[in-house]
């Protein structure tokens, strides 16, 4: 495992030095398919992932590439450079995300926010941890918050969060972009995160690997079971991510189970 991380590691600095070439400037944007913004960032870091990471002999499956490989049993997921919005925003809450996944699972997660200079880093058997301004910080378990917070996307709401913050007593919304979300859940600054519009897998993986060594979870919202990787057009359902010592139980989510996605 240490070889993996070390070599996600390095493809995400070296990621996040190629995005940084095109930030604050302004950029010629295209959309794809669904919608949603690519710029020349984003196809920079793609192209220096994949080939960092093709000397681990694994698949790599990126946002950016043609291939879901829905098929691979171990393999790179790799999202370029999470929170394009952010990105063009210029708010600095953009993320490189580079996860391992075995047999459908995240085992090896690396966030890295390069505008910000912060890592977060997770993997079986080796905890997760945080890197800011250089010093590295293992992030240990913590106690329950006094009121719970909640984390929430900048550009991707949903009307449900709202009735899910009622429904939980949640007053305290922290807004922050793209995978630093999980980060910010597996550093005990945030305690729930509920997704309730459509992401792909490139979107979690890299977080939830953190999260889970973290002792956190992330779970699909319908079975309650940890989300799993490899389905098909590796579109994910609604999610509900926790940092530790949280239990799906503890939240009511039936009342409105039947307007999910």
């Amino acid at each position: 495992m240490d070889k993996w991380l070390e070599l996600a590691l390095e493809a995400a600095r070296e990621a996040g030095v190629a995005i940084m070439r095109y930030h604050p400037q302004t950029l010629t944007v295209q959309y794809k398919q669904d919608g949603s913004p690519l710029t020349l960032a984003d196809q920079a870091a793609h192209r220096v992932i994949s080939d960092r990471l093709v000397d681990s002999g694994l698949v790599v499956i990126s946002e950016e590439g043609e291939d879901r490989c829905l098929a691979a049993e171990r393999y790179w997921l790799v999202d370029p450079l999470d929170g394009t919005k952010d990105f063009l925003a210029g708010n600095g809450e953009f993320t490189v995300n580079i996860a391992l996944v075995d047999q459908g699972r995240p085992v090896l997660g690396v966030v890295f926010a390069p505008a910000i200079n912060e890592f977060y880093w997770g993997a079986e058997g080796l905890g997760a941890w945080r890197i800011r301004e250089d010093a590295a910080a293992a992030l240990p378990a913590h106690a329950r918050s006094a009121s719970l917070k909640m984390a929430v996307s900048r550009f991707h709401d949903h009307p449900d969060v709202g009735l899910f913050a009622s429904q939980n007593g949640i007053t305290e919304r922290v807004a922050i972009g793209s995978a630093l979300k999980y980060g910010l859940l597996a550093a005990g600054e945030v305690d729930v995160f509920p997704r309730l519009v459509g992401s792909s897998e490139w979107d979690t993986a890299a977080g939830q690997a953190v999260l889970e060594a973290a002792g956190g979870q992330v779970l699909d919202w319908h079975t309650g079971e940890a989300l799993q990787y490899g389905k098909p057009r590796r579109r994910n359902p609604r999610l509900l991510a926790l940092r530790t010592p949280y239990g799906r139980e503890e939240f009511k989510l039936k009342e409105y189970e039947s307007e999910l996605l």
